[in-house]
């Protein structure tokens, strides 16, 4: 297998499962019942499209280890910090709130991507990205984060 088919997987099963979460959310108890649900839904949605175009691409390409090589395992090393790190964001999120804990799940998935050489980019990224966030839904739309 290669990594696109092994990325699609856990994607298309996150993606399920984040979908399914979201149905099952609860409904507004004013205007629109479904109103909550709209964009986890769509979100869920298109990240279930992409994971299944990944793995067309990935069953498209066929087998990328030769006979006599041993495949790359970094993917699996990937895979799993970035799982490490969504469990982490999770459980501090309500403690820590959405300020703190963002742009350290932000970092660290940036820093496990990118590597240390671009520590300026990861870091000025995650705090940007971060704030911007945190400013446009508390200023703007006046919804409060955790």
């Amino acid at each position: 297998m290669n990594a696109d088919i092994i990325v699609g997987l856990f994607s298309v099963v996150f993606s399920i499962a984040y979908v399914v979460a979201a149905w099952l959310l609860p409904a507004a108890s004013i205007g629109d019942p479904m109103a909550p649900k709209y964009f986890p839904l769509v979100v869920g949605t298109m990240g279930t499209i992409f994971s299944l175009m990944l793995l067309y691409r990935g069953a498209k390409r066929g087998h990328v280890a030769k006979a006599g090589k041993t495949p790359d395992k970094g993917h699996w090393v990937l895979i799993g910090g970035l799982i490490v790190c969504c469990l982490a964001y999770a459980a501090i999120l309500e403690t820590a709130g959405f300020l703190v804990s963002t742009p350290i799940f932000l970092g660290a998935m940036l820093f496990l991507i990118n590597g240390v050489r671009g520590w300026k980019v990861n870091v000025l990224t995650a705090l940007c990205f971060s704030f911007g966030i945190w400013y446009v839904f508390d200023r703007i739309f006046q919804i409060t984060l955790p």
